[in-house]
């Protein structure tokens, strides 16, 4: 399989040049779900491929499709064009689609690399809590405790399982998706915070 040969050399790569340690991907169970992490690199969509043995489709912006390599392999994978406003109905569609039929979509809810040195996560631009909501799914957060930098190994840590089952089968308004989307940003945060402090508590027991 075309998808999974690609995943293999990809991260072969990548873990030479930016090597990562992937904690608690274990978390991530079979079934469809939204995987959602921070984004630094290009590469960072190999830290979610590799959270599961399943198939994850992936979210790309559709500038990606102007260069004929990279929309060929865009379309050998299965990924999900979108455009930059994130108004992309055919899009949201298509993600919908995979995750009814119980598959993994993953997405950067950023929606640009963070290139700032102070800011953590950058605004969450929406749809991770459409899609969760709409298809009834958990959401995962993958995050970078930093910056992945060449050759120095950096640790991605996996989330429990964010249930928004609180916004199920009922109509939402805006001021929903937003809530929504606020306690996914929690979480993902949650997620870097906590990990960090454990180390410091083990550290200090030392």
């Amino acid at each position: 399989m075309l998808y999974g040969f690609l995943k293999k050399v990809l991260n072969a790569f990548v873990q030479l040049v930016y090597p990562y340690k992937l904690i608690d991907k274990e978390k991530v169970k079979d079934g469809p779900c939204v995987l959602v992490g921070n984004h630094y690199r290009i590469w960072d969509i190999l830290h979610m491929a590799c959270t599961t043995k399943e198939k994850v489709h992936f979210i790309t912006k559709q500038e990606l499709y102007k260069n004929k390599f990279l929309a060929y392999l865009c379309n050998k994978v299965e990924a999900i064009p979108v455009s930059r406003d994130g108004q992309d109905a055919k899009a949201i569609m298509m993600a919908l689609r995979y995750l009814k039929k119980g598959e993994k979509i993953s997405m950067f809810p950023e929606g640009t690399r963070n290139k700032t040195k102070d800011v953590e996560l950058l605004p969450l631009k929406g749809g991770a809590a459409l899609f969760a909501i709409k298809a009834k799914v958990p959401v995962y957060p993958v995050m970078c405790l930093r910056k992945t930098r060449p050759f120095r190994r950096t640790k991605i840590v996996v989330g429990d399982a964010i249930d928004l089952s609180e916004f199920y089968d009922r109509k939402m308004t805006a001021e929903d998706y937003a809530a929504a989307e606020s306690v996914i940003r929690e979480r993902m945060l949650a997620v870097k915070h906590n990990y960090i402090r454990m180390l410091e508590q083990k550290k200090k027991k030392g």
